[in-house]
Parts: structure tokens; C-alpha cells; sequence
């Protein structure tokens, strides 16, 4: 029995399809939905020059980074979480930082998951090939059905 979805979000048009498929199946069964999202910060080198010559300040761009990019997923999960509880779908979000794989999956075990809803992909065939499917992690590393929303 699926009590408990995950939803893997990022905004994307694979992320809502797959929200979309966890609102349905959430109707039907009497699922409560969590939508996480995970997000990585770049690193910047100290060896990293701008074009003008000038070394960035790491500590402030890291800070930067960080700021904005919660500031975002904070606004998308909300967005996202009003979707669902228009359907009186009990809803929790998470924000994460790490490998999405990894997080994603992490998550699923720690909450007893039985549904992971994720899209896809979001890169290009070369960026998959080098940097691999956050998906296809998912699919490989979780114990749970996973449903792979597509375009």
C-alpha cells in the first residue's frame, strides 16, 4: 500500500509532470506527499581569477550561492505544496544540500518512503554520459517503486 510519496522537485517540466502523477496517485490512495529539493554549491578556488584580475572573495560568493539558491527553492516548494494541498493532500517539503542521488535516496530510507516520483532528467546527453542520471541513482539505490516521469 503507498501511504507515503516522495517527489524529487527542481521545477522542471519532467519534476511537475512527476508531482502531478504523485497528486494522482495521492488522491487514490490516501498518500501524504513530501517534495524535496536538492541543491550543490559550487566551489570556487582561491586560484579563480575574474576577468578584471581580481580574486573573488570565496566566503562571499559561497554565502551568496547559498542565499539565493535556498531563497529559490523555498519559493518553488511552496508554489508546489499549495498545488497539493488544493487537492487535500497532506504535504511536507525539504530542502537538502548534497548529491541529489544520494539525498534523495537518503531521504526516502529515513522517511519510509514507498513511492519516489522524479522527472527524468534535466541535462543533455553529454552531461548525463559524464555526470550520470540523478534518476537512474534513484532507480539503483532506493528499495521503494520509483516512477519516472518523462516528456
Amino acid at each position: 500500500m503507498i501511504k507515503k510519496i516522495l517527489v524529487a522537485y527542481d521545477n522542471g517540466i519532467q519534476a511537475q509532470k512527476a508531482l502531478e502523477a504523485a497528486i494522482e496517485i495521492a488522491g487514490n490512495t490516501g498518500a501524504e506527499i513530501y517534495i524535496a529539493a536538492v541543491y550543490t554549491i559550487p566551489i570556487v578556488y582561491q586560484g579563480t581569477m575574474a576577468a578584471d584580475g581580481i580574486y573573488p572573495d570565496n566566503a562571499a560568493l559561497t554565502s551568496y550561492f547559498y542565499e539565493t539558491t535556498r531563497a529559490h527553492l523555498e519559493t518553488i516548494l511552496s508554489q508546489s505544496a499549495e498545488k497539493v494541498r488544493m487537492a487535500n493532500i497532506p504535504v511536507h517539503t525539504a530542502i537538502m544540500e548534497g548529491s541529489p542521488g544520494k539525498m534523495i535516496s537518503q531521504f526516502a530510507d529515513e522517511k519510509k518512503i514507498d513511492l519516489i516520483a522524479i522527472g527524468s532528467h534535466n541535462r543533455t546527453a553529454v552531461n548525463r554520459f559524464f555526470m550520470g542520471s540523478v534518476s537512474n541513482y534513484v532507480l539503483q539505490q532506493t528499495k521503494c517503486l520509483v516512477l519516472v516521469a518523462k516528456d
